[in-house]
């Protein structure tokens, strides 16, 4: 029977002793439940936090540091780089830290992969880079990857690095991204192109020519954007025009190349590619401020006949061919 508020009071029967007995009995079950089920989670609290102490105190420590590819550097030198030591937690290693210490210290080493495993052991994968693009500095060379990491200062570099001229620095720390100095007008103050654009177009200047080119180009001057120069091989200078259609163009001159260099191996002389779709040649010597130091000790570019003709041959007009 339901009752309302004004309803009068239900008169209830006290409960017998075995009726109290059996609510005493229930309350007392429930507090035992209760009672068991906090001591089964301190208990499995206490467990986990006793194997955390002992996977960072006694378990899981490191006891193998292995190197996978080859390198410049010894792996030696990869595993110290690496900041990690052997009896230390595995777990208390910090991958991205140690991967970014080999590459910020061993500045060849361009990508590093680190896995763990349970019996102790880490294994570094490491890819190396390569030098590209080389920058004068004086009596050496500031050397820097395909990806504008500066590499190391020499005072030699291999035949296959562009040297790039027209452009200068500001930063230049080895392990780090190189940093341009900005292209000002004549005025001093007037940005032409910023050192972050200035840099994007240098890296899409070098995998165009490595794309296109074989990665033959010994020289690329970026001191007028709008009238991009090459040289290949010593030998050819590519007058390339506005970076903005660089990709097209050098797709062209490495037709061009090909087909000269298939009449004459030695070829040697100006390539015009300005205009688009065309080709104005120019055959004879050129001048070049760069006159690079190579650790094969050759410079191509000395090795002139007597009888060459000094003044260049007619200019000829090659229309591109369609793919």
């Amino acid at each position: 029977m339901k009752t309302t508020r004004n309803s009068p009071p239900v008169n209830r029967q006290p409960m017998s002793r075995d009726e109290k007995r059996h609510v005493i009995s229930l309350q007392k079950h429930k507090q035992r439940k209760r009672r068991k089920a906090i001591t089964l989670v301190l208990l499995v609290l206490l467990i986990a936090v006793v194997g955390v102490v002992l996977s960072l105190t006694v378990f899981f420590r490191i006891t193998q540091v292995n190197v996978v590819a080859s390198t410049i550097y010894p792996d030696e030198q990869i595993v110290e780089a690496s900041g990690i030591k052997l009896s230390e937690n595995m777990f208390l290693t910090d991958s991205e830290k140690a991967a970014k210490k080999i590459q910020g210290t061993l500045p060849y080493i361009s990508d590093v992969k680190i896995k763990k495993s349970l019996t102790g052991k880490i294994t570094l994968t490491v890819t190396e880079t390569k030098a590209a693009m080389a920058f004068v500095e004086g009596e050496n060379y500031l050397i820097i990857s395909p990806v504008g990491k500066v590499l190391e200062r020499s005072k030699l570099i291999s035949e296959h690095v562009c040297v790039i001229e027209g452009v200068s620095y500001s930063e230049a720390e080895e392990g780090k991204t190189i940093v341009l100095s900005d292209m000002t007008a004549a005025d001093g103050e007037t940005v032409l192109r910023t050192g972050d654009k200035l840099l994007e177009d240098l890296l899409i200047a070098y995998r165009g020519s490595e794309e296109y080119l074989g990665g033959n180009i010994s020289e690329i001057d970026m001191s007028d954007i709008n009238n991009l120069e090459m040289i290949y091989e010593y030998r050819i200078l590519l007058k390339c025009g506005d970076i903005s259609k660089l990709d097209n163009t050098l797709k062209f001159a490495g037709a061009i190349i090909e087909r000269l260099n298939g009449e004459n191996p030695y070829y040697t002389g100006t390539v015009d590619l300005r205009i688009e779709n065309k080709a104005y040649y120019n055959e004879g010597d050129f001048e070049t401020e760069t006159e690079p130091e190579t650790e094969e000790a050759t410079d191509k570019n000395s090795e002139k006949t007597e009888d060459a003709d000094d003044k260049p041959s007619e200019e000829e007009t090659t229309e591109k061919k369609e793919d």
